[in-house]
């Protein structure tokens, strides 16, 4: 049968024997009996099924858990030993060490020397490459023969002993020679090499922690004669100093567990919470064992695997039965739990059922493969089976994509469909955990062969926002016998968008294109928007001797070579990789050479990106870095201090990841009047946003944003399209943090998590005097399990203030929501707001104002509310506390009643509701201030208290009340305000801060900066139309900043060449369609304008959709012809294919070319024969 290939180079596979040392040792599925003990047992992070991990296994790139703007040739940072390996670091960042082992050599006969360590000097690198410790050890006294001395992690601090100084990490010597097979683990301290743990038999840390929560565990195995013994061991106990064996289970050595695909004891991390899952089943799998393989395998009837789970308690919480009956015609079926992937069980991801799920994969062994092909299916206790994900999978094969904002997570399986002689493999593409089959990929698309090295990156080419990117398996070459290595580019219905072809020059005989969400970034090795490639090559040299070399190298899309590495007979390539190296997220490029001649390896760390800020700067004040793409925004976390300025708007969506907020941020970013397009944050991190925390001295202005995602998850804290927190620490010294003229349109802010702290449009938190001024949010906010929620910002302490702010939003929280402010102050200070507008619409159960959902002692004047407020439940205290302001007034109860509202109008609605119907009349809503002191009870005899902290307060709404000083407000017609009106509330009328009121065609005023366009932007760019109405393409055209724009009249549409036409079509809010048609075929461009913004639509333009190639134009000489999926010119020994604006989308060497790599469009193709005739023809290929 044919087989899918995968483009591996054999040699790298397992580049050394160094690769393996990870930050903890892998858990190894099996074939038949299971007698190394290495196998029991399985932690999280064993088995990786991202499509990162897998890729990098697959082509020998390794993976692990700046002052000049070009890097040079020569490494940032080194280092050597004859071994090496990585470990996770207490902090979770990623740590490195070398290993330098004195052996000897035991001489056995004159073909067999064996070579027995005696010590090893281990030495550790941090992530910013500082020494953080080194130590000696010797093998265990009377051990003469062990082959392996192993470090590996995490490392711990305290699981040792009580010691929160000390770093631990563990050991392992591996004793064997003759039949003999044992192993001591030892822990070290880094720094004195005092051993600190010694225990016979082999181990692995299980680590649980989550945020301060921490659990850690060392699980250790024994075997005896008649059973596996694990210890779960326990750090010490306060007011102890040793460790504890916590429990021990047992399994006997029998066939329930050896024929088991997977391991037997499972330590399982459940978003924090550790469970221990057993697996075995329920009875001996075969009795025909003879144990050394030596019979076939006869499976018993009637069998199950059997998964008992139980807590950190050791309390057995669930389990679950599977059948492992094998089909019809399948000579057996065993299992496995715990080798599909990082949701092996999990809670409320395949399922909301509140049950524990399980996914089991069922290997059924096929004879006509030699191989097992596995079904993957999702199990719990209640209902058995769930979900089927993939069935026919073949060796495991499979990966998770890369995630695209908006999109469902993907997973892909490589199957084998059939098992006779004309069968063969595909691609099945999941979406999980819907586990719905999306798409299948076959083994060749238009007659290219795919392989299984590809991912899927963003685009806005097609519906679904993605494509796949796949390393083809045929090579072409062009004139000059160059070989040229193609990469595809494929939609989702398995049709090619187009092909990279990177030069590998002449003599290069393969390649491996590192393709995954690492490498699949146009921001990696340079800040530029244009994508570039990672792959490893076999080469043959050029001097002479026709030695192949395995050369690195990084080129653009047109072959050209930015970073190259080839070593020689003595200095071999080994392998490469991308780790995080600082606290700060910077990654290196990591290469590795063997040094055959010295018998070590050489660890080089290259600084990335290669080049950046092209536009220039320095990071001064005088002189700030210019940022015009991505890929320098993407700067800012690495240099938090420095000033940046932008000079161009920036598409974040051309990121492919997810944004990764700027931690501590006390630099200042100046957008210049810029925009950012599509930001999306979704982050395990505190703090959620552009900025994590917008630190002191930060400042942020002049920024527009549109249409930003903020996902909130369970592990964020604040949350903000701008920043997550500001002033999130004091040193005494530093300014406040200035928040001025950031304007976001079109956001979306939503999450499901209940123990949140706080959530604005702008900003999460607001503390140590943070000025938020000039600012304005358009979007929705829903966060239904959330409190703390604000239109600008979630939350304000120490003396922060607001000041000319604007807030269109729909919002819903369960509690505390505002539409400027969720909750303000507290008992101990206060802040202020003034000058602030609100419209839209604020629903929560309880404790919600058009400004301040809970005020505590703050200055609130000139407010001006439109927003429709709804209060859906009274909470214990306060009823709903809802009002058109404020929800609820806090009175200051040791100091008496304090702070102020004052000249504030309101002119939406407010009402609260129970079991979905209108409360009439209810406590605590008022037209003004939901709960005050006005609502307090009092005890007979007690005087009630007036609320006086009101005053000059207005409602468009008849309540009944003429007094300005009360919860209501006084009652005044908006026909009968106007500008007289308002400046005697001192409304101040301009257009700056201090006079931010305008007039705009109403009595009640708006903020100066509202109904101006502040960004524009066309959904595509480039287009391909017909003649007729069935051929139009429609792309809309967006005015952000107006709200209520008349576009049809003020938009100026012109076309270049007058080949395209182009109407009006439906208007939605601030955005209208443009209809583009051909009126005759050729090419033309589109100019819209709006005021001072214009964008261009380019339009390629042919009669009909009618599939194939139609021959625009013919050749005068050479006859180039289009049919059967190529380009063909009789006699030619070269064609070139190139893009309207001239770009070399392709060539080929001969007289033709395949058109399956190009997508839709019009070409210009050019042909030419060894004579030197040329001939040119235009081509439309649909």
């Amino acid at each position: 049968m044919r087989i899918l290939s995968t483009l591996c180079l054999s040699l790298l596979l397992g580049a050394s024997g160094t690769a393996a040392m990870a930050s903890s040792k892998a858990s190894f599925a099996k074939k038949f009996k299971n007698v190394d003990i290495h196998r029991l047992v399985s932690v999280p992070g064993l088995v990786d099924c991202s499509n990162s991990a897998y890729q990098m296994r697959q082509a020998g790139f390794a993976t692990v858990s700046n002052a000049p703007m070009r890097s040079s040739d020569t490494p940032a940072n080194a280092a050597s030993g004859q071994t090496y390996g990585w470990v996770t670091a207490p902090d979770a960042s990623n740590w490195y060490f070398t290993q330098d082992i004195t052996s000897r050599d035991s001489v056995y006969s004159e073909f067999y020397t064996a070579h027995f360590h005696e010590s090893s000097k281990i030495t550790l690198f941090d992530n910013n490459h500082k020494q953080v410790g080194s130590f000696s050890v010797k093998v265990p006294e009377g051990w003469k023969h062990v082959a392996d001395i192993t470090p590996y992690g995490p490392i711990t601090k305290k699981l040792f002993d009580r010691d929160e100084k000390s770093n631990e990490i563990l050991v392992e010597f591996h004793d064997a020679f003759n039949g003999a097979n044992k192993y001591l683990t030892r822990a070290y301290d880094i720094n004195t090499g005092e051993i600190k743990f010694e225990m016979e038999g082999t181990g692995l840390v299980f680590d649980a922690s989550k945020g301060w929560n921490s659990y850690q565990r060392l699980i250790m195995t024994h075997e005896s004669d008649e059973k596996y013994s694990i210890d779960v061991i326990a750090p010490p106990a306060n007011g102890q100093t040793d460790w504890t064996v916590e429990h021990t289970f047992n399994f006997d050595i029998d066939n329930k567990i050896t024929y088991l695909q997977g391991s037997c004891f499972n330590c399982m991390n459940v978003d924090g919470t550790p469970y221990y899952v057993l697996a075995e089943y329920d009875k001996p799998f075969t009795k025909t064992d003879a144990g050394d393989g030596s019979m076939d395998i006869k499976q018993e009837p009637d069998n199950f695997l059997v998964l008992r789970t139980f807590d950190k308690s050791f309390n057995k919480v669930d389990s679950v039965r599977v059948s492992i009956n094998a089909p019809e015609g399948t000579p057996y079926r065993s299992a496995a739990f715990g080798l599909f992937g990082n949701n092996d069980l999990s809670k409320g991801y395949f399922s909301n059922n509140g049950k524990l799920n399980y996914v089991v994969g069922l290997y059924d062994y096929t004879p006509a493969m030699d191989g097992d092909l596995i079904s993957y299916a999702v199990y719990d206790s209640e209902n058995g089976k769930l979900k089927d994900i993939c069935d026919k999978v073949t060796s495991n094969k499979r990966g998770l994509l890369n995630t695209i904002h908006g999109k469902s997570d993907q997973m892909w399986f490589l199957q084998t469909i059939g098992t006779s002689e004309g069968s063969g493999q595909q691609i099945q593409l999941v979406d999980v955990p819907s586990c719905e089959k999306v798409s299948v990929l076959p083994q060749s698309i238009d007659g290219n062969a795919i392989s299984s090295n590809f991912d899927r990156y963003p685009t806005t080419a097609n519906a679904q926002g993605y494509q796949y990117v796949i390393a083809l398996s045929q090579a072409q070459s062009n004139e000059a016998g160059e070989v040229l290595a193609p990469i595809a580019w494929v939609n989702p219905d398995c049709t090619i968008d187009h092909v990279d072809r990177l030069n590998l020059g002449l003599k290069a005989e393969n390649f491996t294109p590192l393709i995954n969400s690492t490498s699949l970034n146009p921001y990696l090795f340079n800040t530029d928007d244009d994508m570039e490639y990672v792959y490893i090559a076999k080469k043959r040299r050029t001097d002479g001797s026709n030695k192949i070399d395995n050369v690195l190298e990084v080129s653009t899309l047109d072959g050209t070579v930015i970073k190259s590495w080839r070593g020689d007979d003595n200095y071999v390539f080994s392998q490469a990789s991308f780790p995080v190296m600082d606290e700060l997220g910077k990654r290196q490029m990591f290469v590795v050479f063997e040094d055959r001649a010295n018998n070590k390896y050489d660890m080089n760390f290259y600084d990335l990106p290669f080049t950046k800020f092209e536009q220039g700067g320095t990071g001064t004040v005088e002189d700030p870095y210019l940022i015009s793409t991505t890929g320098d925004f993407q700067q800012l976390a690495l240099e938090p201090t420095k000033n940046y300025k932008m000079v161009a708007d920036i598409d974040m969506s051309k990121a492919a990841q997810w944004w990764a907020p700027v931690k501590n941020f006390t630099g200042s970013l100046d957008g210049d009047g810029h925009t950012i397009y599509n930001l999306g944050v979704k982050t395990t991190e505190d703090h959620a946003g552009l900025f994590g925390t917008l630190d002191l001295n930060g400042i942020a202005k002049n920024l527009i944003f549109v249409n930003p995602t903020v996902e909130v998850t369970n592990t964020n804290q604040y949350a903000g399209v701008l920043a997550g927190e500001t002033n999130y620490t004091y040193d005494g010294e530093g300014k406040a943090t200035n928040v001025d003229s950031i304007f976001v349109y079109g956001a979306k802010i939503s999450g499901d998590d209940q123990d949140f702290v706080a959530a604005g449009g702008l900003v999460g938190s607001a503390n140590l005097g943070t000025n938020i001024n000039n600012c304005s949010f358009q979007g929705e906010i829903t966060l239904p399990n959330s409190e703390n929620v604000g239109g600008i910002v979630g939350q304000t302490r120490s003396a922060s203030s607001v000041n000319a702010c604007y807030a269109n939003v729909n919002a819903i929280a369960k509690t505390v929501l505002g539409g400027i402010v969720g909750i303000a102050g507290t008992p101990h200070d206060y802040c202020k707001f003034t000058n602030c507008e609100v419209r839209g619409q604020l629903t929560a159960e309880n404790a919600v104002g058009g400004l301040v959902g809970y005020n505590y002692f703050n200055e609130i004047s000139n407010v001006v509310s439109h927003a429709d407020i709804v209060a859906t439940k009274k909470s214990a205290w306060d009823g709903y506390a809802a009002g058109g302001i404020i929800g609820v007034m806090e009175r200051n109860r040791m100091y008496g009643a304090s702070g102020f509202a004052k000249n504030c109008v309101f002119d939406g609605s407010v009402k609260a509701l129970q079991d979905g119907e209108e409360v009439n009349a209810p406590a605590t809503v008022h037209q003004i201030a939901g709960k005050t002191v006005a609502d307090e009870e009092y005890a007979e005899g007690e005087t009630p208290e007036v609320e006086k902290r009101l005053s000059n307060n207005y409602s468009t709404n008849d309540a009944g009340s003429t007094d300005a000083t009360s919860v209501e407000g006084a009652y005044k017609a908006a026909k009968e305000m106007g500008k007289d009106f308002f400046t005697g509330l001192q409304y101040a009328y301009g257009n700056k801060l201090a006079e931010p009121w305008k007039e705009d065609g109403s009595k009640i005023p708006t903020l100066y900066f509202n109904n101006i366009a502040k960004a524009f932007a066309v959904s595509s760019d480039d287009v391909t139309v017909g003649t007729t109405d069935e051929g139009t393409a429609v792309v809309k055209v967006s005015v952000y900043g107006m709200e209520n724009a008349d576009l049809e009249s003020d938009l100026d549409v012109s076309t270049k060449s007058n080949n395209a036409i182009v109407t009006f079509g439906e208007a939605h809010g601030n955005t209208i369609d443009l209809v583009i048609k051909g009126k005759k075929q050729g090419i033309d461009v589109v100019t819209v304008k709006f005021g001072e913004f214009s964008a261009t639509i380019n339009v390629t333009i042919f009669k009909n959709f009618v599939s194939g190639i139609e021959n625009v134009e013919d050749a005068e000489a050479l006859v180039i012809k289009a049919a059967d999926g190529q380009i063909s010119a009789e006699g030619a020994n070269a064609i070139w294919v190139y893009s309207v604006n001239g770009k070399l989308v392709g060539k080929t060497s001969g007289a033709a070319f395949s058109t399956s790599g190009l997508t839709s469009g019009l070409y210009i193709v050019k042909a030419t024969d060894k004579a030197g005739h040329k001939a040119t023809a235009k081509f439309v290929i649909k």
